[in-house]
């Protein structure tokens, strides 16, 4: 039988890049999930292990699967854009974002003619 061990420090390597994406410092990022800095910072250098609770949650706050997490399994493209865009929704008003999509339209229609 295959042992499936979780490599400690990619899983904080991981945790830290999720993180950095979304322009959020250790503070902001473990009050969002609910656990302390310090915690966090053991995590982020594998120095501590994570429970399942903590990894859903920082699964949902950066939009990602826990197998990404624990294995290192690559994001599809369109799963990291969509991680991206949400991370961003959530920093800028309604108008904004609708402006923001006016311009991309635009630009991606461009591209190609």
């Amino acid at each position: 039988m295959d042992n499936y061990l979780v490599d400690l420090k990619g899983l904080g390597s991981r945790i830290k890049e999720l993180r950095t994406s979304l322009n959020c410092t250790q503070e902001k990022f473990s009050s969002k999930i609910n656990i302390s800095t310090s915690y966090l910072a053991l995590l982020e250098t594998g120095k501590r292990e994570a429970s399942i609770d903590v990894l859903a949650q920082i699964a949902y706050a950066c939009n990602t699967s826990i197998d990404y997490l624990l294995f290192g399994t690559k994001e599809p493209l369109n799963d990291q854009n969509n991680r991206v865009f949400q991370a961003l929704c959530g920093q800028f008003s309604d108008k904004d974002i609708a402006d923001a999509l006016s311009l991309a339209e635009f630009y991606l229609k461009n591209l190609t003619g």
